[in-house]
């Protein structure tokens, strides 16, 4: 299966996270962002009941509900972003209560590359199936979710269903800060899925824990709470240059 995320990993990559209708995350943001080099844009669906969001998260769903938000407007916003990759992250049992195939169809139509279920395999792995089938159907990139606590059997056998992507969620929630058993849980998976991208996320927020998660073998990182945290702080000039400055330097470690 070959869809439009791949080309966006041939290289290590930066994905951002981004809520769907927070106001925060408006055209300027992500025009800046764009432009000083995220790779992928990860767009997550607000709901009322998050499942591993941290704080920052928690917030920006709240405000993105507060705004009025409805599942077709977080589309509307996804659809209408022209510039760079994008996945939607958003929770396998709030999908199911509208429906795979509808929602499937929004993922489509607003243009985006795939969608990531981080409760697929934790909450739903007889959906596994059903996943894939839905991705073959649409022309999407499958994409897993695992944490250091999977059997290595299973991170084996999702490699080999050919993901765009594997992500390691270093915690338990995001936002938190990384344990020295980071390292050494990155080695472990990087060894179980061969050459596939493995892109690691959750609580990453600085430089130097890029480098040491590059070193350990991931080919990117996903920042979400970070950059959230810098969107809140304003939308005056100096905001906008801190989050560019921000951004060029995880960009400028992912690349040495």
């Amino acid at each position: 299966m070959q869809g439009p995320l791949r080309s966006a990993l041939k290289r290590r990559v930066l994905m951002v996270y981004l809520t769907a209708g927070d106001p925060f995350a408006d055209d300027e943001v992500m025009g800046v962002l764009s432009e000083s080099g995220v790779d992928i844009f990860e767009f997550g669906i607000p709901t009322a009941k998050p499942k591993y969001d941290g704080l920052m998260i928690k917030a920006s769903y709240r405000r993105a509900l507060e705004s009025r938000t409805t599942l077709e407007k977080s589309f509307q916003v996804i659809g209408d972003f022209k510039m760079g990759h994008k996945i939607v992250f958003t929770y396998f049992d709030y999908v199911k209560s509208i429906g795979l195939e509808k929602f499937m169809y929004y993922v489509q139509n607003a243009g985006a590359g795939g969608v990531l279920f981080p409760d697929l395999l934790i909450d739903y792995p007889e959906e596994l199936g059903t996943y894939m089938r839905l991705c073959g159907q649409y022309g999407f990139d499958p994409a897993f979710f695992v944490t250091s606590s999977f059997p290595h059997n299973l991170i084996s056998r999702l490699a080999q269903l050919d993901p765009a992507f594997i992500y390691l969620g270093l915690m338990v929630s995001t936002g938190t800060l990384l344990p020295i058993t980071v390292s050494r849980n990155i080695r472990i998976v990087r060894s179980l899925i061969n050459d596939v991208p493995l892109l690691v996320g959750f609580a990453i927020s600085e430089p130097s824990q890029v480098i040491d998660c590059v070193k350990a073998g991931a080919d990117g990182v996903v920042i979400g709470s970070a950059i959230i945290r810098l969107i809140s702080q304003g939308r005056k000039k100096q905001g906008m240059e801190n989050l560019k400055n921000y951004v060029t330097s995880i960009k400028k470690v992912l690349e040495i």
